[in-house]
């Protein structure tokens, strides 16, 4: 039954698995040698990658491509709600134990600049203390409000979603970590992704989720970077949309019609 049906006339990919109500999702433009997908919205899940104060919030960075993404992502989430589709919120979220079992490379991202101006080691970075204009409190530990979702999103949540943490770029990087486990009892197929960084910890979500046999469509204009360099969004759009699933946008995506 875990299969994906191709249809020739409409030149759509059918995963919803025989489901009766069915949304509609172009997606790629056609210029894929397809024109998008039929998903079931009680098997799928809005996954909304680090929208997390630290990586949005002014007092930290100026991210204009993730502020950007958030009036298509508010109307992505009303959509979804509307549709029955879950929506989950993916941070960081780190620990004491998180910091001694974490490797070096994870470290590393988050030290380059400290290093560099400050000569502080590894280990500064993640968790370390922040200033009092960012908080005051441990960088991306769980419970802080540098780690938590990014203020004018809160009004948006809901009791039902559900909230994961993680403390490397994926959130599916091991069977063991709490959001594989759900995802597998739920029975969830198909992941809608948005947030930041396109090119870091959606693309590593994304791409262990379809190692792991998820459905994976990315809604382009809901996820931003800060990478400075040319071509970075488009290269992650391409090889999502030719190898490991669909993308599509949020103005395509809210006019979604459903059957059955």
């Amino acid at each position: 039954d875990d299969q994906w049906f191709y249809n020739s006339t409409t030149r759509r990919f059918d995963l919803s698995r025989g489901a009766s109500k069915r949304l509609i999702v172009d997606a790629d433009d056609g210029i894929r040698n397809h024109r998008g997908v039929e998903i079931d919205p009680s098997k799928a899940l809005l996954v909304i990658v680090d929208m997390q104060n630290f990586f949005i919030h002014p007092s930290f960075r100026d991210h204009s491509e993730g502020i950007k993404t958030i009036k298509p992502l508010i109307r992505v989430i009303e959509k979804c709600r509307r549709e029955g589709i879950q929506v989950c919120w993916l941070n960081w979220g780190i620990n004491e134990y998180d910091l001694k079992v974490m490797p070096p490379a994870v470290t590393r991202g988050f030290n380059k600049a400290l290093s560099h101006e400050k000569g502080h080691g590894w280990h500064f970075g993640l968790g370390s203390q922040l200033p009092p204009e960012q908080g005051g409190e441990r960088c991306l530990f769980k419970g802080t409000w540098n780690a938590e979702i990014y203020d004018p999103l809160l009004p948006y949540t809901t009791p039902e979603d559900v909230r994961f943490d993680k403390a490397r770029m994926s959130g599916l990087w091991s069977p063991e970590l709490p959001m594989h486990k759900w995802l597998r009892e739920s029975g969830k197929k198909t992941l809608l992704f948005a947030g930041v960084n396109t090119d870091q910890c959606l693309l590593g979500t994304l791409t262990d989720a379809y190692s792991w046999g998820w459905d994976c469509i990315l809604i382009g204009d809901c996820a931003g970077t800060m990478t400075d360099v040319m071509g970075t969004k488009e290269v992650c759009d391409y090889n999502i949309a030719t190898n490991m699933g669909f993308v599509t946008d949020s103005e395509t995506f809210c006019a979604a019609p459903t059957t059955g």
